[in-house]
């Protein structure tokens, strides 16, 4: 026991040198003992996520002084290094596996970082108030299992996410109060199955989500009073099984949702409560079996939802009966 505390003291103390070197010996160093201390394993990834939220210089201006591009380039080399030891020890070639504890990353400002293929089983993974700023954070191939894993009030800022191929299972996913303002989130071909993933109250201005290819089954998929104000929501392809992605309460305002030749097999989707002022909402091609599509007290106002070429078919599927009675201007249906 003594030796591990000697070995902490004199990794923490690195973290807190001035020199780049020093503090990369300070993290591999730290990261070793977790391997080798599993009683105080989470105290290690504590120590090493608490770095990643320490204060961290933003890029410099264009034509700065050689000493700060030195000072910011070492910050970001350190930072970066952090996360590529924390998502090496969750996958699943691991030596030693940090799966099923808690990575604390709440303010953290992101400027790229690899966490592709990791695995967060159980425990919790905490983005809450991170700034995702330029860049890549790169999610591909990771796997969500029975963790919960929380960005509300995150701020995506001109960065790109790619959760491409991720495996989302069991534990919910908040995206609530986030705010999307340029920039792009990858969901493409990943997979959502038996969790909620909330967007409750998520501000979208000129971003790019795109849920293209993706594929939800059971479970939930909450936007509930979201705003959309330009920028574009592709669901193009996705095959939604039994679960909900629900919309009630959104504002849309001179945004475009996509969900043309996406599949839709029992489950609902839900626009109660909408308002569609400006932008457009694209049904093209989209196939509803079984599916309730509800559009109950809805405000349509300049904007287009657009059903052309869709097919409706399956006893509890179809349109809600208000809009299929009386349809407002601005909604596309296919023919009778």
């Amino acid at each position: 026991m003594r030796v591990f505390n000697r070995r902490f003291a004199t990794a923490t103390r690195r973290l807190e040198h001035a020199d780049t070197a020093v503090r990369l010996a300070g993290v591999y160093a730290l990261a070793g003992l977790a391997d080798d201390w599993q009683d105080s394993r989470q105290t290690c990834i504590d120590e090493l996520c608490a770095y990643l939220r320490m204060p961290y210089e933003h890029p410099p201006e264009a034509g700065p002084p050689a000493a700060e591009q030195l000072s910011f380039g070492g910050s970001q080399e350190v930072h970066h290094t952090v996360i590529s030891i924390i998502t090496a020890h969750l996958r699943d070639d691991a030596r030693v596996s940090w799966r099923g504890h808690d990575f604390d990353f709440t303010g953290v400002r992101f400027d790229g970082g690899d966490f592709s293929g990791a695995v967060f089983s159980g425990g919790t993974v905490d983005f809450r108030e991170a700034v995702f700023s330029g860049g890549t954070l790169d999610f591909t191939g990771a796997v969500f299992s029975g963790a919960t894993v929380d960005f509300t009030g995150a701020r995506f800022s001109g960065a790109t996410i790619d959760f491409t191929g991720a495996e989302f299972s069991r534990g919910p996913v908040h995206f609530v109060g986030a705010e999307f303002s340029g920039g792009t989130v990858h969901f493409g071909d990943a997979t959502f199955s038996g969790a909620t993933h909330y967007f409750i109250g998520a501000v979208f201005s000129g971003a790019s989500i795109d849920f293209s290819g993706t594929v939800f089954s059971g479970g939930a998929v909450d936007f509930t009073g979201a705003q959309f104000s330009g920028g574009t929501l592709h669901f193009t392809g996705t095959a939604l099984s039994g679960g909900i992605i629900g919309f009630t309460g959104a504002e849309f305002s001179g945004a475009t949702a996509a969900f043309a030749d996406a599949t839709f097999s029992g489950g609902t989707l839900d626009f109660t409560d909408t308002t569609l002022s400006g932008g457009t909402l694209r049904f093209t091609d989209a196939e509803f079996s079984g599916t309730a599509v509800a559009f109950t007290r809805a405000a349509f106002s300049g904007a287009t939802v657009d059903f052309t070429d869709a097919t409706f078919s399956g006893r509890r599927g179809g349109l809600s009966k208000d809009l299929a009675t009386d349809p407002p201007a601005g909604l596309l249906l296919p023919p009778a």
